[in-house]
C-alpha cells in the first residue's frame, strides 16, 4: 500500500486539448493587433518546446543550470536566455491560467483536497513551474513537496528517473511507497516505474481506485464523500 501521491500538471490536472484551442485563440487575438511580434514570438516558442522532445530522459550536463530547455532554445536561436524568458513565461506560464478553473478535471481536484484534508502526503513533479497552475486550480498549500524538471538540483526530464527520486525525497518517503498519477504511460508511467513507484493513468483514474491504493483509505473507497 502507499503512504503517498504525486501528480503530473499539464494533462492530468487538466486535459490538453482545451487549452490548445484557448492558447490558439489568444494568438488569433495577438496576431490581429501584432502580427509581427506574434510571428517572432512563434519562432521562440517552436524551438523552446522542440528542445524538450530533444532533451527528455537525457542526463543534465550540469544540475545546476536552471531550466535547461530555455537556454538550449537560447543557444538555438543565438540568442541569450534572458532575451526570450519573457515570451516563454508570458505564453507557457502566464496566459494559461485563467483558463485552468473552466477545465479542470474536477474530482480529481477535490480528491487532492480531501486527501489533503486527511494528512495523506501529496506531492508534484511537473516538466514546467506549476506552482501558479496550482494556484489558479485552487490547490495552494495541499502538498509536501513541489517540484518540476527544469530547477537546479533535478535538470533532466521524465522519463529520466532524476525528478522521481528527487520527489520521493522531499517527501521522505521510499519509491515504492508513491503512487504516481500521470497522463503519458512513455513518460510519466515509465519514469516512475524505473524507480519503483505504482503507476496511476489519469484515464483509469477514479476516487475509489486511488483510494483502494492508499494505506488507510480504503473506506473512502466505499464512502467517497464522507471527508468532503
Amino acid at each position: 500500500m502507499a503512504r503517498a501521491v504525486v501528480y503530473d500538471v499539464d494533462g492530468t490536472l487538466y486535459p490538453l486539448w482545451p487549452m490548445r484551442f484557448y492558447m490558439l485563440r489568444e494568438m488569433a487575438w495577438r496576431f490581429a493587433h501584432s502580427p509581427i511580434c506574434l510571428l517572432r514570438e512563434l519562432r521562440v516558442l517552436q524551438v523552446y518546446r522542440s528542445m524538450l522532445d530533444k532533451l527528455r530522459g537525457q542526463t543534465a550536463g550540469d544540475a545546476g543550470v536552471s531550466d535547461p530547455q530555455l537556454h538550449a532554445a537560447a543557444r538555438k536561436l543565438g540568442m541569450e536566455p534572458a532575451d526570450i524568458h519573457d515570451t516563454v513565461h508570458e505564453w507557457v506560464a502566464r496566459r494559461p491560467l485563467r483558463f485552468l478553473p473552466r477545465i479542470e478535471k474536477a474530482d480529481l481536484i477535490e480528491t487532492i483536497i480531501m486527501l489533503n484534508r486527511r494528512g495523506v502526503l501529496q506531492g508534484v513533479y511537473s516538466d514546467y513551474p506549476p506552482d501558479g497552475k496550482l494556484a489558479a486550480l485552487g490547490l495552494g498549500g495541499c502538498f509536501q513537496a513541489v517540484i518540476w524538471s527544469g530547477q537546479r538540483g533535478v535538470g533532466e526530464f521524465k522519463p529520466s528517473a532524476k525528478g522521481f527520486t528527487e520527489i520521493a525525497r522531499l517527501l521522505e518517503v521510499e519509491p515504492s511507497e508513491i503512487v504516481f498519477v500521470g497522463d503519458r504511460a512513455r513518460r510519466d508511467g515509465r519514469g516512475a516505474r524505473s524507480v519503483g513507484m505504482q503507476f496511476l493513468h489519469i484515464k483509469d483514474f477514479t476516487r475509489q481506485r486511488l483510494c483502494e491504493m492508499i494505506e488507510g483509505q480504503r473506506e473512502l473507497a466505499v464512502s467517497p464523500h464522507m471527508a468532503l
